[in-house]
């Protein structure tokens, strides 16, 4: 029983299908093998350009972190003559605006921009200077590149301006260089009796410096002169100070003069302000100047 059933299990399955040739498995491996290699080379270069792609998204605006609208931090110094991205300042009030306001000026120890056609490129500040801030800025207003220095809040300030190309480290050694004088102009300004009135440039002034000499600009003549004032040297550190009256057909005028390094700084005021003689005008200087610095 137990062998009739061997001989038919085994000759009920007979000899079943033909063996695929050993070539042909050969064949269908490489073939897979083919494949593969070529969906590995698509997925890597997909991958690739994914990446590529990334960071293009990913990568930070150029100039962020210094000077774009949500850090008004000044810029790096530059190295190149290239425009950096612009500082954002706010715009001033209309009503502290006139028609003499700088392109940037001080309101409650803040520095705000004149109108929306000031773009500000960089800016310079020590504004917990006693006792009114300075700064400046290096802006364009209508294609022109120019330098800007502001002591004082408004209305009660002094600024100056030149026509310069963007070179930041030359504009801060120019505006540490003028803000010792500006800073003693402003507080003589502002010790002077009366409403404040901003003082006189130094392009108004009826003297101007000859070489080391302080001389009348034409059109008026020096009638007093003091070589070697007793003013107080502190104001305006390393500079010699001369004083003359001069006489102009629109009235005298007192101008007190600092001769810092080859550069004029001047202050000047019409006689009888505070003073009628030159000498008594020193005094009232000098005595300006000590109340200034305590």
């Amino acid at each position: 029983m137990t062998t009739d059933l061997r001989e038919r299990l085994a000759t009920g399955f007979g000899d079943g299908p033909a063996h695929t040739p050993v070539e042909e498995h050969l064949v269908a491996g490489r073939r897979a093998l083919r494949r593969r290699r070529r969906l590995t080379a698509a997925g890597t270069v997909t991958a690739l350009a994914l990446a590529g792609l990334g960071s293009v998204v990913l990568r930070p605006a150029e100039g962020a972190g210094g000077g774009g609208p949500d850090n008004p931090t000044p810029l790096p110094t530059p190295t190149t003559t290239a425009l950096p991205t612009p500082v954002h300042l706010l715009v001033a009030p209309a009503r502290y605006v006139t028609a003499d306001t700088p392109p940037v000026l001080y309101l409650y120890g803040r520095m705000f921009r004149r109108d929306r056609d000031v773009t500000v490129l960089a800016t310079f500040g020590e504004i917990d200077v006693a006792p009114h801030p300075q700064g400046g800025a290096i802006v364009r207003v209508g294609g022109a590149t120019s330098w800007v220095l502001v002591v004082g809040n408004e209305p009660e300030r002094l600024d100056v301006q030149r026509e310069a190309p963007y070179d930041y480290q030359a504009f801060m050694a120019w505006a540490r260089s003028q803000f010792g004088a500006m800073s003693g102009r402003l507080a003589l300004a502002a010790t002077a009796p009366g409403p404040y009135r901003p003082p006189v440039s130094d392009a108004a002034s009826p003297a101007a410096y000859d070489g080391d000499r302080l001389v009348a600009k034409p059109g008026g003549t020096v009638v007093r002169r003091d070589a070697h004032p007793l003013v107080d040297r502190s104001a305006v550190p390393a500079c010699h100070a001369q004083a003359v009256r001069v006489h102009t057909a629109a009235g005298d005028w007192f101008v007190l003069g600092y001769d810092c390094a080859g550069q004029g700084a001047l202050y000047s005021e019409p006689v009888g302000v505070r003073a009628d003689t030159l000498s008594s005008w020193l005094v009232q200087v000098r005595h300006a100047q000590d109340e200034y610095e305590q």
